[in-house]
């Protein structure tokens, strides 16, 4: 067999396999490519004829069926354009509904055998009448677009004329950011622009930019050297003038609040110098703080165990000259109104107690057997005529705004009453009240009911809390 014959064999025993594999298009590409090679001046060698028929009959086979294949799915793409004509979709969906429908006819010429003329036409003229609304609003997107890039174009301008006048001791880091972020944020907006500007303005933009981060560059490095002209001030601080060089501490660190920052990377570790070498001398003035500290704590410490008077605990303070000024003043006049308060509530909880023994003796004993060093001074004088003692607790019960506890006859008699007499009476004196109700109680007769002797007490003791401001 000679070379040509070979080569003819392995090409069909090629394009044989690629149809046994299903690389279909591939096979019958690589036939026609082989067929053309034969004609009317060259036939076919009668060798291989058979096996050339065989490859062009599965050939035209995997044709038909692919034309049968997609027959109906060009069909149903068809359809799919048409009912788009009467959906009200938003034109950009709409369109990008037709592409997709359109990638899909693609697909099907890719990889099965090309639509008929007619199927073509019939699909082409569906799309076009699909997309008629879609013209208007890609004509106006259009024109918003040249529209952007104009101010797109005005924004350029306005970056490039920023810089202009500007120096590193009138300009600071702040209003540079703030500038570069309302260009940023004016520049995406400003968007879409035309495909053919997009990459220029952008390159543009960047370069522009460029111009005002030299600018921010430039400042930071000012304010970098500011910052360095502090700490090298603070580092020649005479430690053994210690008031003084914290006195001048504070100063710098107040003027320091006052400098711009030095750069994202840099400005933390300028800050942390600033800081330590600040450190090194207040440490050495908080020593002297901390023994102080522990004065002040003492005095406080005798105050509340009362070994020594407010007074005297204030003029132990004013002897800590260094503290005068300070947060810990404050600490002190705090601890100094605490433990008035706490007097003040030491005291009314003692009154308190004192109102409270009473009223339990009333209860158990009754008028005539209770202590008389129990009795308040302000009880001058007996009534005309002794009250019940059950009558008595009563009245003082609705007297400090509570539903009294005891008989219910003699309440629901004793709220009629007490009813009655707000009608008549113009004014109320609330202290001379009082007085009324606890001369009524010391001096009342008969004895309380033994078995509601509790209930008395605690009712009592919460009508005592609710006058507690009226009690002398």
């Amino acid at each position: 067999m000679g070379d040509k014959a070979i080569n003819l064999n392995q090409q069909l025993n090629e394009i044989e396999s690629l149809f046994s594999t299903g690389h279909i298009k591939k096979a019958q590409k690589d036939l026609r490519k082989l067929n053309s090679q034969f004609g009317k001046g060259k036939p076919i060698p009668s060798k291989f004829r058979h096996k050339f028929q065989r490859l062009n009959f599965t050939a035209k086979e995997y044709d038909d069926w692919a034309e049968f294949a997609t027959s109906d799915k060009r069909t149903e793409l068809i359809n799919e354009v048409k009912k788009l004509e009467v959906q009200k979709l938003e034109p950009r969906s709409l369109a990008n509904k037709i592409n997709s429908l359109q990638k899909q006819w693609q697909n099907l010429d890719q990889h099965g055998k090309t639509a008929s003329k007619e199927k073509w036409s019939t699909f082409k003229e569906a799309c076009e009448n699909a997309w008629a609304p879609c013209k208007d609003y890609f004509a106006v997107l259009e024109t918003k677009k040249e529209e952007n890039r104009d101010k797109k174009l005005a924004l350029l301008k306005d970056v490039d004329a920023f810089p202009a006048g500007k120096t590193v001791e009138n300009t600071t880091v702040i209003q540079i950011v703030m500038f570069l972020k309302g260009i940023h944020e004016k520049w995406k907006l400003y968007a879409p622009v035309p495909d053919q500007d997009f990459q220029d303005l952008n390159k543009k933009f960047k370069e522009s930019r460029d111009g005002v981060n030299k600018l921010l560059e430039e400042v930071e490095i000012f304010n970098r050297n500011q910052k360095e002209t502090v700490i090298a001030e603070v580092e020649a601080l005479d430690k053994e003038d210690i008031d003084a060089s914290v006195a001048r501490i504070r100063e710098l660190q107040d003027h320091w609040r006052t400098l711009g920052p030095a750069g994202k990377k840099l400005d933390p570790e300028v800050n942390l110098k600033f800081e330590t070498v600040c450190d090194s001398l207040l440490n050495i003035k908080d020593k002297e703080l901390d023994e102080s500290r522990g004065l002040m704590e003492a005095i406080i410490k005798d105050l509340r165990d009362k070994k020594v008077s407010p007074g005297e605990a204030e003029q132990k303070f004013l002897e800590l000259e260094n503290l005068q000024g300070t947060q810990e003043e404050k600490k002190f006049k705090k601890a100094i109104k605490d433990f008035a308060m706490l007097q003040r509530n030491e005291k009314a909880q003692e009154k308190l107690k004192s109102y409270q023994d009473l009223f339990e003796e009333l209860i158990d004993k009754g008028s005539e057997k209770i202590s008389k060093d129990l009795i308040p001074e302000f009880v001058n004088g007996k009534p005309a005529e002794a009250m019940d003692l059950n009558e008595a607790v009563i009245r003082f019960q609705m007297f400090a705004g509570l539903d009294p506890v005891g008989p219910k006859e003699m309440v629901s008699r004793v709220k009629f009453e007490e009813l009655r007499n707000r009608f008549t009476e113009k004014s109320v004196d609330m202290n001379e009240k009082l007085k009324e109700h606890f001369t009524n109680l010391v001096y009342s007769k008969g004895t309380s009911d033994k078995k509601k002797s509790a209930d008395f007490k605690k009712a009592m003791v919460k009508a005592l809390k609710k006058v507690e401001e009226l009690l002398p």
